[in-house]
């Protein structure tokens, strides 16, 4: 069984605006979404960012934002 790729969704300015509502919203450094990505034609996304922690309402929060913007979504918070 092959892998699974991921990488960088393709994101307009409404979406680019939603994510940075997430952002502010969770109180996270940063919000990244990502796609199922093809190996013939795509590169891995990759990140070297720790998870932020999110209590049960933020995780609703990012799964709406899911929703919105096509893609999974990650928060995450700046390295120490």
């Amino acid at each position: 069984m092959q892998e699974e790729l991921w990488t960088w969704a393709e994101l307009d300015d409404p979406k680019l605006a939603a994510i940075a509502e997430a952002e502010r919203t969770l109180g996270a450094d940063y919000v990244l979404v990502y796609r199922r990505g093809e190996p013939s034609r795509d590169l891995p996304a990759s990140v070297a960012l720790p998870p932020a922690d999110l209590d049960e309402s933020q995780l609703d929060c990012l799964r709406g934002l899911e929703q919105l913007v096509g893609g999974v979504a990650v928060a995450y918070r700046r390295a120490a």
